[in-house]
């Protein structure tokens, strides 16, 4: 049996990744599904108290910064089921406009990190405490035990929560790989508080899915990454647009710019983003296996194939029926695993590993090195030098 393009590089000595410059990144892709199982282990341990923390709760706001702020994205549809009111702001934009991102009746806040240094959504937890007294709770979802965030959290006694994720997913790469998938992994838990053996059947059900999902990703981001692209468009439905800007930005952070992203709904991509496209483009439509939404994504995948729009055009889908003659390239996310296909509601996790993956192996192309892309320091793996602003100093 052939291996995947991943092995290939995972198979060269620790001295040769280190000094190509993937050697973190990569690894940490491949991971994953034993990542996601050590998760769901420690999130299934953590849901008795969880529920009762939660226990009454109608409003959450869950929010992050960069990543994690689309993990927030693409948790808010499968949870807006069991809550009575999900939104998902992004620190960066609570930071700036307090007043009307935090929610005037009670709420738990939800806070998604992969070091939990992040300076706007350490500055929200205080924040929260300061302008909605009495009306906040605070849980944190975080990669590392360490992290300011714990401390903050843990201060508030039984106002706050700490759900900590195995030691692994806290990547040391710059990109957020396995901690994307990971805290949007533990985060579905907050649907399944009182149905852990579904939680543990949904966990497993991606661990058995992701390493073939993986391999064959690896094998497109392979294909892909000798086409000299300039621009990257990631198109997908609501349950698992958060997934999208996720494969958008890994693409882009990767490749250090190199390649520009964008992210779009299916309906939306016609109302202008589509006249971005050009011949050094790339088009990847994500499709679902809802029978309504699928019909929409395929009619665009036949506007773009009929319009012989952009340089490729990949179709992403657990169900890759029907898609033979619409795309140059169609990645099947894989449909045998425990329990059938992965839902739609989860789908953004498969999707931003998708956009880790063709990200990986267009750093390469590019002659970058994955594990610190961008050789002047323009972006770091944990933001510094944001002032956070006292809320009464003149303006």
């Amino acid at each position: 049996m052939t291996q995947s393009a991943l092995t290939s590089l995972l198979q060269k000595s620790p001295e040769e990744q280190k000094a190509r410059g993937y050697f973190h990144t990569a690894g940490e892709i491949a991971s994953q599904p034993e990542v996601w199982r050590k998760t769901g282990v420690l999130v299934h341990a953590a849901l008795p108290g969880l529920s009762a923390f939660l226990s009454g709760t109608r409003r959450l706001l869950l929010s992050g910064a960069g990543t994690s702020h689309y993990v927030s994205l693409s948790l808010q549809p499968l949870l807006s089921g069991f809550f009575d009111c999900v939104e998902a702001i992004a620190s960066t934009e609570i930071v700036v406009d307090p007043e009307s991102a935090l929610p005037r009746e009670p709420f738990v806040l939800v806070s998604f990190a992969r070091s939990g240094e992040s300076p706007e959504s350490n500055a929200v937890i205080s924040l929260a405490e300061r302008l909605r007294p009495g009306l906040v709770k605070q849980l944190a979802v975080t990669c590392n035990r360490e992290g300011a965030l714990v401390h903050l959290v843990e201060s508030l006694g039984g106002r706050g929560f700490v759900l900590t994720l195995p030691e692994e997913s806290n990547d040391s790469g710059l990109a957020m790989t396995s901690s994307f998938s990971s805290l949007c992994i533990a985060g579905a838990a907050l649907a399944y508080l009182d149905k852990a053996e579904e939680y543990d059947k949904l966990v497993e059900r991606f661990a058995s899915l992701g390493g073939s999902m993986i391999d064959r990703a690896s094998d497109l981001g392979s294909r892909l990454a000798s086409e000299d692209f300039e621009r990257a468009f990631f198109v997908a439905s609501r349950p698992f647009l958060g997934g999208a800007f996720e494969a958008r930005l890994k693409v882009q952070e990767l490749t250090a710019g190199t390649i520009i992203g964008s992210t779009e709904d299916s309906l939306g991509f016609r109302h202008g983003p589509l006249a971005a496209v050009n011949d050094r483009s790339l088009i990847v439509v994500f499709l679902s296996s809802d029978a309504r939404r699928r019909r929409y994504e395929l009619d665009l995948l036949g506007e773009i194939r009929g319009k012989r729009l952009g340089k490729r055009l990949v179709a992403a889908s657990s169900d890759v029926s029907g898609l033979s003659g619409l795309a140059d390239f169609v990645l099947d996310f894989g449909a045998n695993g425990l329990g059938g296909a992965v839902p739609d509601s989860l789908l953004s996790v498969f999707v931003g590993v998708t956009g880790q993956l063709i990200g990986l192996f267009a750093s390469l192309g590019c002659g970058l090195r994955p594990d610190e892309p961008s050789p002047d320091g323009v972006i770091s793996r944990v933001v510094h030098g944001v002032r956070i602003y006292p809320e009464n100093e003149e303006r």
